[in-house]
């Protein structure tokens, strides 16, 4: 329990649903106020209990989103939260007091097929958190409830006020990376890391090693980024690469950032045959364009996966998730890498 409306409203379905519901917080960056999300128990009858996760979230999210950035990669350290400490942390605290489930606020479905269990993307398309998910194993998945994914967020709102919990329904929704607080990415990993090599000026180069300006900092880059390039004679030019070794930043044009092929490592799937068959869609969030249609994925001998798309991609960066669908079921996912 965040202390926000969503895992509040959760809580108090699954009482309608005649669950005997425990809550629990989640102690993982700064120490939480609990004082608001107390006096809502107290008020519901609910026990609280409380579980330290500092050490396991620096060490699982934290320092892999800065070591991610300084080797010119562009991670998404809620796709290590999910199952590495938030599902984790909530699967212990039940064993430890033999509670059969474990529930979360994130608007997705579950479906067991064939003793199978898969995440489907929720009702509301524009909440849907299915992407952040595909690494959540099948322990987990399989005594885990979502209620939220039948609901869209209005309803959940609704819901709460005709409760009597305007104050929830009204309060603004926290956005963005949690341990960041609203605060740059390259701000906070520059105080965090104490190094400023991300910060020397370098070189920018086409592809064909031709100079065509200076950078003031990797940090201050990703993939497809036009801010701060210089154009050419042949138009704006974009981040194509990051060459942490050389200190460079390589720029291409809009048509060059475009691509038929992926390759994606750390699969995790619920069964890696399906990622290898027909009909499947992939996600990619981040500055580039989502790519449209089917793909047709090969397993490679060091167990990356080719991707051959039908449509191509745009700006796909090295770190960023990619996550496989057949429609709305989600059926694994991995990281793009640099390539062959």
């Amino acid at each position: 329990m965040s202390g926000g409306i969503d895992s509040f409203v959760t809580a108090l379905l699954l009482r309608q649903q005649n669950y005997e519901v425990t809550g629990v917080v989640l102690d993982l960056w700064e120490t939480a106020d609990l004082s608001a999300i107390e006096e809502h128990c107290r008020r519901w009858h609910i026990p609280l209990l409380h579980r330290e996760g500092q050490d396991c979230f620096r060490q699982k999210v934290v320092d892999p989103f800065v070591n991610a950035y300084r080797n010119g990669l562009t991670p998404s350290p809620c796709c290590n939260c999910n199952p590495l400490v938030k599902w984790k942390l909530l699967q212990e605290v039940a064993d430890e007091a033999g509670i059969e489930n474990i529930a979360t606020g994130h608007y997705v479905r579950i479906e067991e097929r064939q003793g199978r269990y898969y995440f489907r993307k929720g009702v509301d398309a524009q909440k849907d958190q299915s992407y952040f998910l595909w690494g959540v194993s099948q322990n987990v998945l399989k005594r885990a409830l979502t209620p939220l994914g039948e609901y869209t967020k209005k309803q959940v709102k609704e819901w709460a006020m005709a409760h009597g919990y305007e104050c929830l329904a009204k309060k603004p929704e926290s956005m963005g990376v949690c341990f960041l607080k609203q605060k740059d990415y390259r701000d906070f990993i520059m105080a965090y890391s104490g190094e400023g090599n991300m910060q020397e000026k370098g070189e920018i180069v086409d592809r064909n090693g031709r100079l065509r300006g200076w950078h003031t900092g990797l940090l201050h880059y990703t993939v497809g980024q036009k801010r701060g390039i210089p154009s050419g004679e042949e138009g704006p030019l974009y981040v194509s690469e990051i060459d942490v070794r050389h200190n460079r930043i390589i720029v291409a044009s809009k048509a060059e950032l475009y691509t038929s092929v992926l390759w994606v490592e750390q699969i995790n799937a619920v069964c890696l045959d399906e990622l290898l068959g027909k009909d499947i869609e992939i996600k990619i969030r981040g500055v580039g364009l989502n790519p449209q249609g089917y793909i047709r994925a090969e397993l490679l001998p060091d167990g990356r996966l080719k991707l051959i798309l039908e449509d191509p991609a745009w700006a796909v960066a090295p770190g960023q998730p990619v996550a496989f669908y057949k429609k709305d079921l989600l059926l694994g996912g991995g990281i793009a890498s640099k390539g062959a």
